[in-house]
């Protein structure tokens, strides 16, 4: 057969293949969830720290809000975490405003810096009254909180399906203590997250909060403190293909661990100063989520931002952490890769369990020679 004649008989089956009415009303919108992460946007008309750039902390956010709009496929936007830089009535003003400019839905979290009382000023707000305000102000998040598909009500924390095959849940790891950046998840979250995984057995699992679970680097002061308890919930459900989106330490990270993927997102007001697009489709066999990192484009604010971090290369990640697919089996639990720190402790863990076997043996050849002499 000529390549001609081969061509003629592809165009037939192609145009059988488009004409069958079974294919005809596909769409990948069946099978996937789009969604962009922004975390820790600092909201704030404070002077600029070496860290962060709080003086044009609203023009990053009208920018990558700008850019967002021009992103058509989206299911929503979450911002996990850090709305402002201190829970004042003017921060949160400023946020609602640019955040009014969105033109898709909006999912918020709380972050350490989004809710606490301070001397008992008039100016500063509570998580309680920070999430009425959320409440009343945005109808995606009374929808997903407070809705038919929704397992909790008016608080910082539940879950709902946004799509077939997708469960979102979210967390609230802050403490409501100005005084620490450590996060912490109640035994009444925990309970919540077990009843929710064991409950959707057959979804993608879609976690968002604002601390990791696994740090992306070291952070004595950042670190989720009961990170363990947290692994241990996770750990009955390890073929489930879950996904968590953080942010609070400003890096660009993706950890996989067994089916959980990790992913911490960077800062607007610290370098990359980015923001996340991701987009997830739930085969039947199979989970695969694609990454894409957005840099702003006010790129004059992102180069001062970058002189004022030390180790910018950690805040920015390799490629991988960046862009790119992370492919998960379903009901297949891979072996997990040890990591070089992993390796040495085992070996070295290995060796002294050798060393004490070996001891043991001669402790105990001691004492039978002993025995012998004193009979």
């Amino acid at each position: 057969m000529n390549l001609k004649n081969l061509y003629k008989i592809l165009l037939v089956f192609g145009a059988l293949f488009i004409t069958n009415s079974a294919f005809a009303d596909f769409s990948f919108n069946d099978i996937e969830l789009n969604f962009a992460q922004i975390s820790d946007t600092h909201i704030s008309d404070s002077p600029d720290t070496t860290y962060k750039l709080l003086s044009h902390s609203k023009e990053l956010l009208n920018s990558a809000i700008e850019d967002v709009n021009n992103i058509h496929n989206l299911d929503f936007v979450v911002f996990t975490g850090d709305m402002v830089n201190e829970p004042t009535k003017k921060n949160y003003r400023d946020f609602f405003v640019s955040l009014n400019k969105l033109n898709h839905p909006a999912l918020l979290l709380f972050g350490n810096h989004d809710g606490y009382e301070l001397n008992n000023s008039e100016d500063f707000l509570t998580k309680d009254l920070v999430y009425a305000i959320i409440e009343k102000s945005n109808p995606y998040q009374r929808f997903a909180s407070s809705g038919e598909n929704s397992s909790k009500g008016s608080t910082g924390y539940f879950a709902f399906s946004p799509n077939k095959g997708y469960r979102v849940i979210v967390l609230d790891t802050t403490t409501g203590s100005e005084n620490s950046s450590n996060g912490f998840l109640p035994d009444e979250q925990l309970i919540f997250l077990d009843k929710e995984l064991s409950s959707n057995p057959d979804d993608v699992i879609i976690i968002f909060q604002h601390h990791p679970v696994v740090e992306p680097f070291k952070s004595a002061d950042h670190k989720l403190l009961n990170a363990n308890a947290y692994l241990d919930v996770l750990k009955k459900y390890e073929k489930m293909p879950v996904a968590i989106f953080a942010g609070h330490y400003h890096c660009t990270k993706i950890i996989r661990k067994g089916n959980v993927i990790h992913v911490a997102s960077p800062s607007l007001v610290t370098y990359p100063n980015a923001f996340r697009t991701v987009s997830v489709t739930n085969y039947n066999d199979r989970v695969i989520f694609s990454f894409k990192f957005h840099e702003t484009k006010l790129t004059e604010l992102q180069e001062a931002s970058k002189q004022g971090v030390i180790a910018s290369a950690l805040f920015y990640g390799t490629s991988s952490d960046r862009n790119g697919q992370v492919m998960i089996r379903k009901g297949y639990v891979p072996k997990e890769k040890l990591t070089k720190d992993e390796i040495k402790s085992a070996k070295l863990e290995a060796k002294r369990e050798k060393e004490a076997q070996k001891a043991e043996k001669k402790a105990a050849k001691k004492a039978k020679k002993e025995a012998k002499i004193d009979n």
